[in-house]
């Protein structure tokens, strides 16, 4: 299996990583490292697909797989067992942490000592409705000691989007009215930016980016943009 290894200066104790689609069982249009059970892919190869990166990374215990809403719910995995969410928090050793991902942003957050850990789904509407601030919310680290990074996702120039998109983030967010673009008559935004000035905003200085584009880089990850029946990345982040 290939991951693509998280570029930031995290503690030792801290390791995150994004898989790519190769490597797995998963069959066509899900080839072949479909990890999302979701999607309409046979369900024994995805369950084989996790225990084979269980397998590769040598994790000790089953990693933590969230039911993604597009909502704005955090949990924090050792104090709450619902698991429908979009974002999750753990303190304990052992315990990775997965976001599952064709486009939308996933975000990882680290304190600099490597005692805590967040990993954070946000598509636009987990963004605009505050995801990012209730993640925040239910981390015990100081802010100025996290550090976040954003994996693969849309880039602006392959984020089309509509008029109303951008008057609910300048509504709630005025600061991100520069991740808007116009070009030939159309409007595009860039979420991975909007992200970090929403982490910046709420007191994370320290956002390290990707820049890996999930549209553009399609033979290496699935994006729901280019084919809507497609499967789905892990993004994981684990304290050894």
């Amino acid at each position: 299996m290939h991951n693509l290894l998280a570029n930031w200066p995290a503690p030792p104790a801290v390791s995150a990583l994004t898989t790519t689609k190769s490597g797995g069982k998963s069959l066509p249009p899900y080839d072949e490292n479909n990890l999302a059970l979701h999607v309409g892919d046979d369900e024994h190869r995805v369950l084989e697909n996790r225990r084979l990166l269980s397998l590769s990374l040598s994790f000790q215990q089953d990693p933590i797989w969230l039911t993604q809403t597009h909502s704005n719910r955090c949990v924090v995995v050792e104090d709450d067992l619902n698991r429908v969410a979009d974002a999750a928090v753990t303190r304990k050793r052992n315990t990775p942490l997965c976001i599952l991902t064709a486009d939308c942003l996933p975000i990882v957050l680290c304190d600099e000592n490597g005692t805590e850990i967040a990993a954070i789904h946000a598509g636009w509407r987990g963004l605009a409705y505050g995801i990012i601030e209730n993640t925040l919310k239910k981390m015990q680290s100081t802010k100025n000691t996290l550090m976040a990074w954003i994996g693969p996702a849309i880039c602006q120039r392959c984020y089309e989007v509509g008029e109303e998109l951008e008057t609910i983030f300048t509504s709630q967010y005025p600061f991100t009215k520069d991740t808007f673009i116009n070009k030939d008559a159309k409007r595009y935004a860039n979420l991975a930016k909007m992200a970090e000035l929403i982490l910046n905003v709420n007191g994370v200085g320290a956002v390290y980016q990707s820049k890996a584009c999930s549209f553009e880089l399609k033979n290496e990850f699935y994006s729901y943009r280019h084919a809507s029946k497609t499967g789905r990345m892990a993004t994981i982040i684990w304290l050894k």
